[in-house]
């Protein structure tokens, strides 16, 4: 595999973990000390890291002139956000 293939999947790696991470961190406090506050933002931070990583992905993938599969992330980018702005408005 090439070097930089391995330093897009380390920072996929890192951005997924981070995110369920931090999330369950916030989850676990909020159930601990009753606070509806945590839970909803450990809720809507473990639903946006797989954004994370479709962004981290993206970025990889145009750094490495890989236009095709970068304009497809970008599409799929596009949908997911498109989502996330109709289930806020609603």
């Amino acid at each position: 595999m090439k070097a930089t293939t391995l330093r897009l999947e380390k920072a996929i790696e890192i951005a997924l973990s981070g995110g369920v991470l931090v999330s369950g961190t916030l989850l676990l406090a909020g159930l601990a000390s009753g606070n509806q506050a945590l839970l909803r933002w450990g809720v809507v931070l473990l639903m946006l890291t797989p954004v994370a990583r479709v962004l981290v992905l993206t970025v990889g993938l145009l750094h490495e002139r890989d236009f095709v599969f970068g304009a497809i992330s970008l599409w799929i980018l596009a949908v997911l956000a498109s989502g996330i702005w109709v289930s806020v408005r609603l």
